[in-house]
């Protein structure tokens, strides 16, 4: 369409440049673009009279939303190939899952799933290799927690990656054993051995389900997961191509027509490049690619820069330290009832040379960061980084689960980004809750915070880690910090709605460098945005998440 008037309802622009949003009765698009914001007799004098009238009949345009980062493959893996146990209440849910999705899929070399999350289970038990083991014995099965810092292999799947109690565990990740043999045979259900373990032989029917696995409870965290990488079925670009095409229609039906998908391997960054030289891409999409792989000792070469209209390539990832909903997290205290500090993946005399490297070639870095052990750290290679930052790249920490006041005093003065999820919140915190002190769990995710400091606050999903990815519902988070189970998670961190709003839409934007053509309703901007049932300025004590997506437009064009 060559013209397109919307008018008759509320637009918010998020321009904070415009000192009265009262003109902003209709806008112009042209070609794509945002040619007019103003009143609706302005509008209709710069039109050529040909324009496609659209009709708000009261509802409210604003900004698309921006997902800032949100594992874009992952997301459609879970909704093409791959187990979904996200939700899933006890183990025994989790196994009957499994063993149906095994069953289904009798040709499947693997059984891959993703999704639980023990603290929702009534033990709070992590599950080990036995009770996979107990539903698939003949395939090897590997089971991803919600994080995806933590994984669980049946036995079968140790003995094909050769995993045993000699192996070496990787620098930043964990091959967890059993305490003890007593745990490790309540855990298999077999009976135990005398206290003094003195007997001559284990009981006869003591039979594990491989000889080499040892002591092992099955679970890997952090790098060690890259020793599965290797032996796992690799997707076909075919399959990446599928997995993308179904993650961008759900994320347009929530609203989201631009995208950041961070830790890309070189494969799925080259299906992005076909699919947009092939036109096939419907959201824009910020691919990052990530330099040192898990289980990798040396980088991956670097990607070249690149630009399109639906396709950017222009900044790389690393990864400092784990989760805090899996206790991977690196902290300078222990967790709660431990002697636990989580794990901390990069140390500066590795990381800095690469990030520095990726910068001299004009990429942004993205580094995750969420423990205050693992934040300091990132900001001390920043500011190195900073004396040679002739390109002023402004760079970003993922996450920031923990950071202190002088961490986000040098995030101000250096203009590092904070993409942050909210909706972790919600869907973690009894994790949260459940597994820091009272002292750490007074400074998660300070939002409000971060704010005052004058930093940068960017929002996103980090999707699949979470099951909802509505950008309505991490707004509504932010506003309330209200979890699950009911509880409210330091509401002295809480922001407006207005605010959030921003987090999702221009800030993103300034994160990617984008804010210059998407972000907000101006002249020259991309015409990106999307039709809401309702003001989430003015929901009247309703739930924002509750709001209706009517629908979403991407370069002027309707999506649903």
């Amino acid at each position: 369409m060559a013209e397109l008037i919307i008018k008759n309802g509320t637009i918010l622009t998020l321009n904070p440049h415009q000192e009265d949003p009262s003109v902003s009765e209709a806008i112009l698009v042209k070609n794509g673009y945002i040619f007019a914001v103003g009143t609706l007799s302005d509008i209709e004098k710069k039109s050529n009279g040909n324009a496609e009238i659209i009709d708000l009949n009261g509802q409210t345009l604003m900004p698309a939303f921006n997902d800032a980062h949100i594992h874009i493959w992952k997301v459609g893996d879970l909704l093409t190939f791959m187990l979904d146990l996200r939700g899933v209440k006890d183990l025994a849910e989790m196994q009957a899952k499994i063993a149906e999705f095994a069953a289904k899929n009798p040709k499947n070399a693997w059984i891959l799933a993703r999704g639980f999350n023990e603290a929702h289970f009534p033990d709070g038990a992590m599950p080990s290799r036995f009770d996979l083991d107990a539903v698939v014995s003949d395939r090897p099965c590997y089971v991803i927690r919600t994080c995806a810092h933590v994984a669980i292999l049946n036995s079968k799947a140790l003995e094909i990656c050769g995993i045993d109690a000699q192996t070496v565990v990787p620098n930043g990740g964990e091959i967890r054993q059993f305490e003890s043999l007593n745990q490790m045979f309540n855990a298999a259900e077999i009976p135990v051995f005398q206290a003094n373990f003195d007997a001559e032989a284990p009981p006869s029917n003591f039979k594990l389900q491989t000889s080499n696995s040892n002591n092992l409870t099955g679970v890997l965290s952090e790098t060690a997961l890259g020793l599965v990488q290797n032996f796992l079925p690799k997707y076909t670009p075919k399959a990446l191509k599928m997995m993308v095409l179904a993650a961008q229609d759900a994320l347009l039906k929530c609203g989201i027509a631009a995208a950041t998908d961070p830790a890309v391997m070189p494969d799925l960054l080259a299906v992005y490049k076909e699919m947009d030289a092939k036109k096939e891409l419907k959201i824009r999409i910020n691919a990052i690619p990530i330099v040192v792989p898990d289980g990798a000792t040396e980088a991956l070469p670097l990607t070249d820069l690149y630009a399109s209209d639906f396709l950017t390539i222009n900044t790389v990832k690393f990864f400092a330290d784990g989760g805090l909903s899996g206790k991977t997290a690196a902290l300078k205290n222990p967790y709660k009832n431990t002697s636990e500090h989580g794990v901390l993946r990069l140390n500066a005399d590795f990381f800095t040379p690469l990030a520095q490297k990726a910068q001299a070639a004009g990429f942004r870095i993205a580094t995750h960061a969420i423990g205050d052990r693992a934040i300091d750290e990132v900001l001390k290679v920043y500011k190195l980084m900073a004396k040679e930052n002739n390109n002023q790249l402004k760079h970003r920490i993922e996450h920031l689960g923990i950071p202190s006041k002088n961490n986000l005093k040098w995030m101000r003065k250096l203009g590092v980004h904070c993409v942050s999820q909210p909706i972790f919140l919600y869907e973690l915190g009894q994790n949260f809750r459940n597994y820091l002190t009272p002292q750490y769990l007074k400074k998660i995710y300070p939002y409000r915070t971060i704010l005052d400091a004058k930093v940068n606050l960017v929002f996103s999903s980090d999707a699949p880690v979470v099951k909802d990815f509505s950008p309505l519902m991490g707004i509504q988070n932010a506003v309330e910090r209200i979890d699950s189970q009911g509880f409210t998670i330091n509401a002295a961190e809480k922001i407006s709605v207005e605010e959030a709003l921003f987090a999702y839409t221009l800030n993103a934007a300034k994160a990617n460098g984008d804010d210059a053509i998407m972000g907000s309703i101006e002249v020259g901007k991309r015409a990106d945005f999307v039709i809401l049932a309702e003001n989430p300025l003015n929901t009247e004590g309703g739930k924002i998440s509750e709001i209706d997506v009517v629908n979403v437009f991407v370069l002027g064009s309707p999506q649903l």
